[in-house]
């Protein structure tokens, strides 16, 4: 918080400063000649485009504007041609023009770091909160990072110990057509239904996940492919069927997959997803 804070005056001071900077050229630059209007939108940009991609690209941008201007300027002036810059602007004005406008460049592109560090900051900040919050509300189950962390560990002690066990991934389908239809407390309380019958239909011992909005994970430990039918078959019957909130029935389908974990698999538990997302069968409970 006192970060947040302290990003927040620096990037207030730093706007002010660039606003007061901004006053410089406006004053010698607004309501003159046309060539003094056409500079000053030019600065413009050039804090524009340095505020929007930060202090490199506005410094080089800002250099390579000066260079040409300059160059052109004191072609002008050596060939004692005004076609296009009258005699008011003169190289000495030209250059306190390129001085300030290196300035509000640095300005803006501070301003640029600190709205960039801020946005990095929050977003750390919104990880950590999800991370650290391991618990998904409308199930009571962990939620995806836990998901991730817990298997692996599972893993590493499958390795160890020389057992197996079951990971299965459930896939409600048609969540948003049935949010639609229903509204949100009715999905609530779907979720609430599915994670009561769930935690009767398996062991205690066993772990149950909700990653993403519409899938469950089941984590049968010290378990074989041999018993997948009759687990598959207690799913069903507690699943298939949800009494809604107006004590009206609706049958619900799933995709659904499983993979069987032997000790010293090659493959990664992200490998293991990804295929189990590919081989998902319909209406398989």
């Amino acid at each position: 918080m006192r970060t947040a804070i302290k990003w927040n005056k620096a990037i207030f001071l730093y706007a002010i400063l660039l606003i007061l900077l901004l006053q410089l050229p406006s004053y010698f630059l607004l309501n003159k000649d046309s060539e003094s209007l056409l500079l000053y939108i030019f600065l413009l940009l050039l804090v524009i485009i340095t505020l929007w991609r930060g202090t490199v690209t506005g410094l080089i941008s800002s250099l390579l504007f000066i260079f040409i201007s300059g160059s052109t300027l004191l072609y002008i002036g050596m060939t004692e041609s005004v076609a296009m810059l009258s005699k008011a602007f003169s190289m000495q004005l030209f250059l306190a023009y390129g001085v300030v406008l290196l300035l509000l460049v640095l300005c803006a592109g501070k301003i640029h770091e600190l709205l960039s560090a801020q946005e990095n900051y929050i977003k750390n900040l919104q990880r950590d909160v999800k991370n650290f919050v391991a618990i998904d509300v409308e199930t009571g189950f962990e939620n995806e990072s836990r998901m991730h962390v817990i298997v692996n560990e599972e893993m590493r002690r499958a390795d160890r110990h020389q057992h197996t066990f079951v990971f299965i991934m459930l896939k409600l389908e048609n969540y948003e057509k049935f949010k639609k239809l229903y509204g949100f407390k009715e999905a609530q309380y779907l979720w609430k239904q599915l994670a009561e019958k769930i935690q009767q239909s398996v062991r205690q011992t066993d772990k149950k996940f909700r990653y993403r909005e519409n899938y469950l994970g089941i984590l049968l430990i010290d378990t074989s492919d041999q018993y997948i039918d009759i687990i598959y078959d207690k799913l069903d019957q507690a699943l298939k069927n949800h009494q809604l909130l107006n004590k009206r029935w609706v049958t619900l389908s799933y995709k659904t997959s499983y993979f069987t974990y032997t000790p010293q698999m090659d493959q990664s538990f992200d490998d293991l997803l990804a295929e189990m997302e590919r081989e998902m069968r319909s209406s398989a409970l």
